[in-house]
C-alpha cells in the first residue's frame, strides 16, 4: 500500500488533476467509495509504523551481518544496539538457522 501511496504522492506532485475515475474507489458523485476510506486509512497505519520503525532504528540500531564461504556467517552489532557483541556460526548449522529465526522475532 505504501508504494502506491508514494506513486500517487508523485502524480499529485508533478500533474494537475482533471478528473477521477468511477469505479471502486469513486462514485458517480465523485465522491470517496468506503474501499478508497479502508485503503486511506491503511496508508495511514503503514506511515505510522514506518515512522516507529525508523525511531526504533535510531535508538536500538539494527545488528550486522556477512557470510562467505570460508567463513561462514558472522554477525556484530554496535554498542546502541539492543544486542552487542559477535557471533561466529558455520553455514547450514541448525544453531544458524535457529539463531537467524530467533533475530527475526526479535525484530
Amino acid at each position: 500500500m505504501l508504494t502506491l501511496q508514494h506513486w500517487l504522492s508523485f502524480y499529485e506532485k508533478n500533474y494537475v488533476c482533471v478528473g477521477r475515475v468511477i469505479g471502486r474507489f469513486y462514485g458517480e458523485d465523485g465522491l470517496p467509495t468506503p474501499a478508497l476510506t479502508q485503503v486511506e486509512a491503511t496508508i495511514t497505519r503503514g506511515l505510522e509504523a514506518n515512522k516507529l520503525e525508523l525511531q526504533e532504528k535510531q535508538t536500538f540500531p539494527p545488528c550486522n551481518a556477512e557470510w562467505s564461504s570460508a567463513r561462514g556467517s558472522r554477525l556484530w552489532c554496535s554498542q546502541k544496539s539492543s544486542w552487542n557483541g559477535s557471533l561466529a556460526l558455520a553455514p547450514g548449522s541448525l544453531k544458524h538457522a535457529c539463531y537467524r529465526l530467533t533475530l527475526q522475532f526479535l525484530r
